[in-house]
């Protein structure tokens, strides 16, 4: 390792170390310390629940909108999981698709024509029955309103594609044949809506309607919603299927992570967001009276969205070096505290797909200044990164880099947004380096990829990148009609082999989950892939 590499490193490791001190000031300020006994910080550790019927969830990401067909934003999908329900659903710790609304299902031999039977109980939270027509009124829907949703049915399924046969029964043809299609279903796009809504359409196929009310017939109904503060869930007394066991459900958005801590060291806070706690508060809560730290596998991994439309960013040679200038050993070790390991591209390990033979870019800014060279930015360029705010890992990240890409000669400004803005910037592509993480609503890689990487997704399809390859097209719409599973795995292994060619985004770590909760609450569960699934029908405090 050369001079530069080793002082480049050493820098980066005396920045993590006072960015920790930091942070670690900040809690002891706002905190009575950081002590392990309630005398120290405040710890109610002998406490029960007040109300063992009221849930108490903490975020410090607001919630845009509740149209299960238009939001792409895992705060909404927190919520609509609970509103709504699915043809099929994943729930507990596996990826494995379970029935919902449909009891059972049958496919046509050709792979293209899916039989669904619905359950006769299930009904609307205004008591009319969930039926056949209710199914065709939502996806049909979903791929009027042309946003989210469509982008997972577009040359899957079409408005034609629905037949009734009674009033719970229904038959739906594909277009070609869709090997993950069932999976599909059990996401939030695939969430049933009251076919009432067609009385709001207005304008907007009754976007605005529904983006603050519910229109479902899941556990849960929307109770009230005072946004940027609090929304409240009660529990749907009348649920066709298992009843919820919490009665209420408050999902506070609390905006400082060390609040969210001392609150829920107070027992008034009963679990908090996977992504709010900083690994290195989750270590200095381990030993923590009340408190437990789960930790899972988790197929989240984080991303930097390269817009490949901007210059200089349009220059391969420049994403190139970008990619050695991320000081990848350095972020999984300093800031996630080994909460996260490498990863190739945007395929989990663990995840059908997964290619651990794709190349590694290294932390080598010696490589990084030559190809700049190369492309004629010897001299350097400024560069503008967006991160969410209220997330210290993701502003730890972005620091790293600042300090990394001014070795060389790029001036890399940071601009931290509310999490509604910057969903909306990002989309509509006013961004050149975004920061953000991206975990899969159904195990199988035709979802990250094609969301990531097909040149229909960009911008609200949610291809940041604005990555635009005719080959990588085609290969992921052979991948989407190939019912061959091995063809389809060297499929998606060559989509990634090109991609990391390419460049269009770079891949700090896949993570690790790691939740903090009180001891007292029981049933609670996470699932690998849908980690803002927050299974709050089943869960007890005991």
């Amino acid at each position: 390792m050369n001079k530069s590499r080793l002082l480049g490193k050493a820098m980066s490791l005396l920045l993590i170390v006072m960015l920790a001190l930091t942070g670690c000031n900040k809690y002891n300020q706002e905190s009575s310390g950081e002590g392990n006994t309630s005398e120290n910080n405040g710890t109610n550790a002998s406490a029960k629940p007040s109300d063992p019927n009221v849930f108490n969830f903490a975020t410090n990401q607001d919630i845009p909108h509740l149209d299960p067909h238009g939001t792409s934003a895992n705060t909404s999908f927190r919520v609509t999981y609970m509103l709504y329900d699915r043809l099929v659903t994943y729930d507990g710790t596996d990826t494995e698709v379970k029935p919902q609304l449909a009891e059972k299902w049958d496919i046509s031999d050709d792979g293209l024509t899916y039989t669904f039977y619905l359950n006769k109980e299930a009904k609307f939270h205004d008591g009319t029955p969930v039926t056949a027509e209710a199914v065709k009124y939502s996806f049909t829907r979903a791929i009027d309103v042309g946003k989210s949703a469509a982008g997972q049915f577009k040359g899957v399924i079409n408005k034609d594609s629905f037949e009734i046969v009674d009033d719970h029964t229904i038959k739906i043809k594909l277009e070609q044949p869709f090997a993950p299609f069932i999976k599909t279903l059990g996401t939030v796009f695939g969430n049933i809506v009251n076919p009432k809504l067609a009385e709001h359409h207005g304008d907007d196929l009754g976007e605005s309607y529904i983006a603050d009310k519910d229109m479902g017939s899941g556990p849960y109904v929307l109770e009230s919603w005072d946004r940027g503060q609090k929304l409240v869930l009660k529990a749907n007394e009348d649920y066709w299927g298992t009843s919820p066991t919490m009665k209420t459900v408050n999902i506070q958005i609390v905006n400082e992570p060390s609040t969210a801590r001392l609150m829920l060291e107070k027992g008034e806070i009963d679990l908090i967001d996977d992504t709010m706690l900083s690994p290195d508060v989750m270590k200095q809560m381990e030993d923590t009276e009340g408190i437990e730290i789960v930790k899972s596998p988790g197929y989240a991994i984080d991303d930097i969205a390269i817009n490949m439309e901007k210059e200089p960013l349009d220059n391969v040679k420049v994403r190139q070096a970008l990619a050695y200038a991320v000081n990848y050993d350095s972020i999984n070790k300093d800031i996630l505290l080994d909460a996260g390991k490498r990863v190739g591209g945007i395929i989990p390990e663990g995840m059908f797909g997964y290619n651990p033979d794709v190349k590694l870019y290294d932390f080598d800014l010696e490589k990084a200044k030559a190809l700049l060279k190369e492309a004629g930015y010897e001299k350097g360029f400024d560069l503008e990164l967006l991160i969410s705010e209220n997330n210290e890992v993701r502003k730890n990240i972005a620091v790293m880099m600042q300090s990394d890409l001014k070795q060389i000669g790029i001036n890399l400004n940071i601009k931290t947004l509310a999490w509604p803005t910057f969903l909306e910037t990002v989309t509509s592509g006013g961004h050149q380096l975004a920061l953000a993480s991206w975990t899969p609503d159904y195990p199988d890689p035709d979802y990250n990829l094609w969301y990531f990487a097909h040149s229909s997704s960009k911008g609200p399809g949610f291809n940041l990148a604005y990555f635009d390859n005719k080959n990588v097209d085609q290969l992921l719409e052979e991948g989407r009609k190939t019912v061959d599973e091995n063809r389809r795995e060297e499929i998606y292994k060559e989509i990634q082999t090109i991609m990391n060619d390419e460049v269009p985004y770079i891949f700090p770590s896949q993570r690790l989950v790691e939740v903090a909760k009180r001891e007292w609450v029981k049933g609670f569960e996470i699932n690998p892939m849908n980690t803002w699934y927050v299974p709050f029908q089943k869960i007890t405090k005991e």
